[in-house]
């Protein structure tokens, strides 16, 4: 009889132990993460300076370098270069849900720099200005275009 017992709840133990799993996600919390995202809180613009070609001490020269998350790439070489806080954003015509922006004036001319969300992937624009600019518009224009893991679409 024990015998019995103990085979009947080793059975009922295996049974309920191979019992299938549920197919997909049945609640409102996402289980996946896509493998590789880049998480917008790592990118950023780094500014280096750098020796201005043909020996020109007068001017500046920085190098502006894009990380995103474990990714650096050069994006630019700009005059000035700083980075820009959220508060500066408007008046430099950079829309307010940029992630990252830099740039910088130096003699009556300034490049500006900034990466945004644009079609599930990341997008750099550069644009510029003038004292003598009669429309003052920055005219930003593309240059770069990353996808969320961060390779460079052409």
């Amino acid at each position: 009889m024990k015998k019995v017992i103990l085979l009947s709840f080793l059975v009922a133990a295996f049974t309920i132990s191979c019992k299938d799993e549920p197919q997909g996600n049945q609640g409102n919390t996402p289980t996946e993460v896509t493998v590789g995202a880049i998480d917008p809180a790592t990118i950023r613009f780094m500014c280096e300076t750098a020796e201005e070609p043909n020996g020109q001490a007068d001017a500046p020269h920085h190098e502006v370098y894009l990380q995103m998350g474990n990714i650096k790439v050069k994006v630019a070489d700009i005059l000035n270069c700083e980075t820009l806080g959220k508060d500066t954003y408007e008046q430099n015509q950079i829309p307010a849900k940029a992630i990252a922006a830099v740039g910088g004036w130096w003699a009556g001319a300034g490049d500006y720099l900034y990466i945004i969300e644009e079609g599930g992937n990341y997008v750099v624009k550069k644009g510029a200005t003038a004292e003598e600019s009669e429309n003052n518009d920055f005219g930003y224009k593309t240059i770069m275009t990353f996808s969320k893991t961060g390779e460079e679409i052409y």
